[in-house]
Protein backbone atom coordinates (compact mmCIF):
# COMPACT_ATOMS: atom_id res chain seq x y z
CA UNK A 1 0.00 0.00 0.00
CA UNK A 2 3.30 2.48 0.70
CA UNK A 3 4.72 1.77 -2.55
CA UNK A 4 1.24 2.46 -4.41
CA UNK A 5 0.81 5.59 -2.57
CA UNK A 6 4.32 6.50 -2.83
CA UNK A 7 3.67 5.66 -6.94
CA UNK A 8 1.13 8.10 -7.20
CA UNK A 9 2.43 11.01 -5.06
CA UNK A 10 5.81 11.04 -6.26
CA UNK A 11 7.04 13.73 -8.16
CA UNK A 12 10.31 12.50 -8.82
CA UNK A 13 8.67 9.54 -11.63
CA UNK A 14 8.26 11.69 -14.64
CA UNK A 15 5.75 9.27 -16.78
CA UNK A 16 2.91 11.67 -16.51
CA UNK A 17 -0.55 9.98 -15.86
CA UNK A 18 -2.80 10.35 -12.73
CA UNK A 19 0.04 12.56 -11.13
CA UNK A 20 -0.26 15.18 -13.04
CA UNK A 21 -3.83 15.14 -13.87
CA UNK A 22 -3.60 13.78 -17.07
CA UNK A 23 -5.16 10.92 -19.04
CA UNK A 24 -4.09 6.90 -17.05
CA UNK A 25 -1.21 5.48 -18.98
CA UNK A 26 -0.72 1.96 -19.27
CA UNK A 27 2.07 2.68 -16.51
CA UNK A 28 -0.37 3.48 -14.02
CA UNK A 29 -3.07 0.26 -15.09
CA UNK A 30 0.20 -1.99 -14.34
CA UNK A 31 1.44 -1.35 -11.04
CA UNK A 32 -2.53 -0.73 -10.18
CA UNK A 33 -2.76 -4.54 -11.13
CA UNK A 34 0.37 -5.28 -9.16
CA UNK A 35 -1.05 -4.20 -6.48
CA UNK A 36 -4.13 -5.58 -6.84
CA UNK A 37 -3.21 -9.25 -7.46
CA UNK A 38 -0.70 -9.15 -4.21
CA UNK A 39 -2.99 -7.78 -1.97
CA UNK A 40 -5.61 -10.58 -3.06
CA UNK A 41 -2.86 -13.35 -2.81
CA UNK A 42 -1.58 -11.94 0.62
CA UNK A 43 -5.18 -12.36 1.80
CA UNK A 44 -5.21 -15.83 0.21
CA UNK A 45 -1.99 -16.92 1.97
CA UNK A 46 -3.60 -15.65 5.32
CA UNK A 47 -6.90 -17.26 4.57
CA UNK A 48 -4.98 -20.67 4.05
CA UNK A 49 -2.92 -19.96 6.82
CA UNK A 50 -5.85 -19.58 9.86
CA UNK A 51 -8.09 -22.75 7.75
CA UNK A 52 -5.00 -24.70 7.44
CA UNK A 53 -5.94 -24.94 3.81
CA UNK A 54 -2.45 -25.70 1.59
CA UNK A 55 -4.31 -25.24 -1.95
CA UNK A 56 -4.31 -21.60 -0.90
CA UNK A 57 -0.77 -20.78 -0.76
CA UNK A 58 -0.50 -21.79 -4.22
CA UNK A 59 -1.47 -18.29 -6.12
CA UNK A 60 0.68 -16.48 -3.18
CA UNK A 61 3.79 -18.96 -4.26
CA UNK A 62 3.24 -18.52 -8.02
CA UNK A 63 2.61 -14.60 -7.57
CA UNK A 64 6.01 -14.05 -5.86
CA UNK A 65 8.00 -16.80 -7.97
CA UNK A 66 7.29 -14.13 -11.00
CA UNK A 67 8.03 -11.07 -9.22
CA UNK A 68 11.15 -12.70 -7.70
CA UNK A 69 12.17 -13.39 -11.37
CA UNK A 70 11.06 -10.04 -12.50
CA UNK A 71 13.42 -8.69 -10.14
CA UNK A 72 16.15 -10.77 -10.87
CA UNK A 73 15.94 -9.65 -14.58
CA UNK A 74 15.61 -6.13 -13.46
CA UNK A 75 19.19 -6.87 -11.19
CA UNK A 76 20.87 -8.17 -14.32
CA UNK A 77 19.88 -5.35 -16.63
CA UNK A 78 20.96 -2.82 -13.86
CA UNK A 79 24.44 -4.49 -14.01
CA UNK A 80 24.87 -4.64 -17.42
CA UNK A 81 23.47 -1.00 -18.53
CA UNK A 82 23.49 0.55 -14.84
CA UNK A 83 25.58 3.62 -14.72
CA UNK A 84 26.09 3.57 -19.16
CA UNK A 85 22.62 3.20 -20.49
CA UNK A 86 20.54 3.87 -17.50
CA UNK A 87 22.00 7.09 -16.66
CA UNK A 88 22.79 5.91 -13.25
CA UNK A 89 25.53 7.69 -11.25
CA UNK A 90 27.57 5.66 -8.99
CA UNK A 91 25.36 6.15 -5.63
CA UNK A 92 22.01 5.60 -7.57
CA UNK A 93 23.26 2.28 -8.57
CA UNK A 94 25.05 0.70 -5.66
CA UNK A 95 21.38 1.65 -3.75
CA UNK A 96 18.83 0.47 -6.45
CA UNK A 97 21.05 -2.86 -6.52
CA UNK A 98 20.83 -3.21 -2.89
CA UNK A 99 17.37 -2.70 -2.64
CA UNK A 100 16.50 -5.10 -5.55
CA UNK A 101 18.78 -7.97 -3.98
CA UNK A 102 17.19 -7.22 -0.42
CA UNK A 103 13.93 -7.34 -1.71
CA UNK A 104 14.95 -10.48 -3.90
CA UNK A 105 16.26 -12.21 -0.97
CA UNK A 106 13.93 -11.32 1.43
CA UNK A 107 11.00 -12.41 -0.95
CA UNK A 108 12.93 -15.54 -1.43
CA UNK A 109 13.26 -16.46 2.05
CA UNK A 110 9.54 -15.93 2.37
CA UNK A 111 8.91 -18.21 -0.18
CA UNK A 112 10.58 -20.89 0.94
CA UNK A 113 8.99 -20.71 4.12
CA UNK A 114 5.53 -20.75 3.03
CA UNK A 115 7.22 -24.00 0.60
CA UNK A 116 7.59 -25.51 3.56
CA UNK A 117 4.33 -24.90 5.49
CA UNK A 118 2.45 -25.97 2.08
CA UNK A 119 4.21 -28.52 2.33
CA UNK A 120 3.77 -29.56 6.09
CA UNK A 121 -0.10 -28.87 5.63
CA UNK A 122 0.02 -31.70 2.97
CA UNK A 123 1.75 -34.07 5.13
CA UNK A 124 -1.21 -33.47 8.20
CA UNK A 125 -3.53 -33.54 5.95
CA UNK A 126 -2.14 -37.43 4.58
CA UNK A 127 -1.75 -38.39 8.38
CA UNK A 128 -5.13 -37.26 9.41
CA UNK A 129 -6.88 -39.74 6.47
CA UNK A 130 -4.96 -42.50 7.20
CA UNK A 131 -4.20 -42.77 10.71
CA UNK A 132 -3.05 -46.01 11.25
CA UNK A 133 -0.74 -46.01 9.31
CA UNK A 134 -1.86 -47.27 5.22
CA UNK A 135 -0.63 -43.89 4.03
CA UNK A 136 3.10 -46.14 4.25
CA UNK A 137 1.91 -49.57 1.96
CA UNK A 138 0.39 -47.39 -0.21
CA UNK A 139 3.65 -45.92 -1.67
CA UNK A 140 6.27 -47.14 0.25
CA UNK A 141 9.07 -46.01 -2.09
CA UNK A 142 8.53 -42.80 -1.32
CA UNK A 143 8.95 -43.30 2.56
CA UNK A 144 11.10 -45.97 2.80
CA UNK A 145 14.74 -45.95 1.62
CA UNK A 146 15.70 -48.55 -1.27
CA UNK A 147 16.85 -52.20 -0.32
CA UNK A 148 20.80 -52.52 -0.71
CA UNK A 149 21.82 -54.33 -3.56
CA UNK A 150 22.26 -58.02 -3.16
CA UNK A 151 25.26 -59.68 -2.01
CA UNK A 152 27.58 -61.38 -4.76
CA UNK A 153 27.18 -64.48 -3.64
CA UNK A 154 23.35 -64.54 -3.80
CA UNK A 155 23.23 -64.13 -7.47
CA UNK A 156 23.02 -67.42 -9.20
CA UNK A 157 25.78 -66.74 -11.63
CA UNK A 158 28.39 -66.53 -8.90
CA UNK A 159 27.48 -69.55 -6.77
CA UNK A 160 29.02 -72.18 -8.54
CA UNK A 161 32.09 -69.54 -8.74
CA UNK A 162 33.93 -70.85 -5.64
CA UNK A 163 37.11 -71.15 -5.16
CA UNK A 164 38.91 -74.26 -5.38
CA UNK A 165 39.72 -75.61 -1.27
CA UNK A 166 43.52 -75.34 -0.28
CA UNK A 167 45.46 -77.09 1.09
CA UNK A 168 46.65 -75.93 5.29
CA UNK A 169 50.33 -74.68 5.41
CA UNK A 170 52.48 -77.06 6.67
CA UNK A 171 53.58 -77.17 10.53
CA UNK A 172 56.90 -75.75 11.38
CA UNK A 173 59.26 -78.74 11.69
CA UNK A 174 57.43 -79.90 8.27
CA UNK A 175 58.57 -76.85 6.72
CA UNK A 176 61.89 -76.98 8.23
CA UNK A 177 62.99 -79.99 6.99
CA UNK A 178 61.58 -79.49 3.71
CA UNK A 179 64.23 -76.30 3.48
CA UNK A 180 66.72 -78.84 4.55
CA UNK A 181 65.72 -82.01 1.59
CA UNK A 182 65.82 -78.80 -0.85
CA UNK A 183 68.82 -77.70 -0.06
CA UNK A 184 71.05 -79.97 1.34
CA UNK A 185 74.24 -77.90 0.90
CA UNK A 186 73.09 -75.38 2.91
CA UNK A 187 72.72 -77.17 5.99
CA UNK A 188 76.63 -77.86 6.17
CA UNK A 189 77.42 -73.85 5.73
CA UNK A 190 75.42 -72.76 8.37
Amino acid sequence: LCLFTWYLTSSSIDTGGLRDGLDITSLDISIFSIFCIQILVNILLLVGAVKRIPSHTIPWLCANAVSMMIAMVFIGITILFGTTKLNLNYSEYVTSLTIMGMVTGITLFCWIVVFTFRKNLIMEAQMERFPSGTVYSQCPSSLMPNPPPPLYYEIEGYKECKPPPEDSPPEYEEAVSMLFSEYPNSSEKG
